[in-house]
């Protein structure tokens, strides 16, 4: 799962100007979430970035307009 939280912070590095500090917060929270979706079934690389980078936006970002999490 390294190679996809790499993919994830390489992406989302390009897309945000972030510090070391913050790529390194934003790496363990996305490990963390990928891990998660691994341990749930989930084993797709590509899926699993998509879904990292997602979060990643989300968290940054917050909640777009009429999504409601379900």
């Amino acid at each position: 799962m390294d190679e996809v939280v790499d993919r994830v912070i390489h992406t989302f590095g390009m897309m945000r100007n972030l510090d070391e500090a913050g790529l390194r917060e934003a790496r363990e929270s996305v490990d963390n979430y990928i891990a998660t979706l691994s341990s749930a079934g989930e084993t797709d690389p590509k899926r699993l970035a998509v879904f990292g980078l997602a979060y990643l936006r989300n968290r940054e970002d917050g909640t777009p307009p009429g999504l409601t999490g379900c």
